[in-house]
């Protein structure tokens, strides 16, 4: 598949970064400061899929730079291309060892409207949660399989010189609401509401199944330093375990797979899961 090579452009760098680092310590204050509630949750989604989905076109768009990379390995192009790009995927993936995965939770448009439709059948009641019929749960380690097989097929074809990542990325999608006549964005369109679709029945899809950027974000997140902790408030009621759609919130998790829904947070009936900054 023949596919040019382009430099990662600053018009999208430079908006990535600058949108991130300010939603990065907006939420950062919030959840430490125990202001993150539903509806303040649902406001932030909400205007992340609209400012930086729908008006700017999917900003910031984090497979963008692996893109780059597979594009450039695939046809051997210029190596220096690549700067820019592993700039921007070194802040995105350095945040995720500080913090977690605080980018995929709030800052991507897609986690954004994953994570919102989501909450149709993945609801932050107990009672609520048991009673939803039409949601589908799977084991923790099944989503990482998959999503690293696939990322080593995309490897595999990209060195045949076979690019397919900017055929279908659902993030590109969003371009459609800018260029809905541009042949390259019918097909991340549509990928864009397959996922928005399952993600009423499966949580977070794209994040946890296939997303290259969710990989490496997933395998930093386990190192971070700061992350939901409980306190010696908590009494083991299992609450928090029951909630959790990712299966992360028991004492020994990683939480490589937390995207700071606040589930937990809400259902705790001590209020002792925390943020601690230190």
């Amino acid at each position: 598949m023949e596919t040019e090579v382009l430099p990662f452009e600053p018009t999208t760098g430079v908006p990535m970064i600058i949108y991130w680092l300010v939603s990065f310590l907006f939420c950062i204050i919030l959840i430490d400061a125990k202001m993150m509630t539903r509806k303040v949750t649902i406001a932030i989604y909400l205007i992340t899929i609209i400012g930086g989905g729908i008006l700017l076109g999917g900003i910031p768009n984090a497979v963008v730079p692996i893109q780059q990379f597979l594009i450039t390995l695939g046809v051997q192009g210029d190596l220096g291309y690549l700067l820019p790009a592993i700039l921007v995927l070194g802040i995105l993936l350095g945040s995720s060892l500080l913090v977690g995965r605080i980018f995929c939770g709030f800052a991507c448009p897609l986690g954004a409207l994953q994570e919102l439709l989501s909450k149709i059948n993945f609801k932050s009641d107990l009672k609520a949660n048991k009673e939803s019929k039409y949601r589908i749960e799977v084991s923790s380690q099944v989503p990482t399989l998959i999503r690293w097989g696939f990322f080593g097929v995309l490897l595999f074809l990209t060195l045949e010189s076979i690019v397919i990542l900017p055929v279908f990325n659902p993030m590109s999608g969003f371009s459609f609401f800018q260029t809905p006549f541009a042949p390259t964005v019918v097909i991340p369109f549509v990928g864009l509401i397959v996922v928005g679709i399952t993600s009423v029945f499966l949580y977070r899809p794209w994040c946890r199944f296939l997303c290259p950027f969710g990989a490496g974000s997933s395998l930093c997140s386990q190192f971070a330093g700061t992350k939901y902790q409980r306190t010696d408030d908590c009494t083991e009621c299992g609450a928090c375990e029951e909630i959790c759609p990712t299966q992360e919130a028991s004492i020994d998790s990683k939480k490589a797979e937390c995207y700071y829904c606040n589930r937990c947070v809400e259902v705790c009936p001590e209020n002792a899961i925390v943020f601690n900054l230190g």
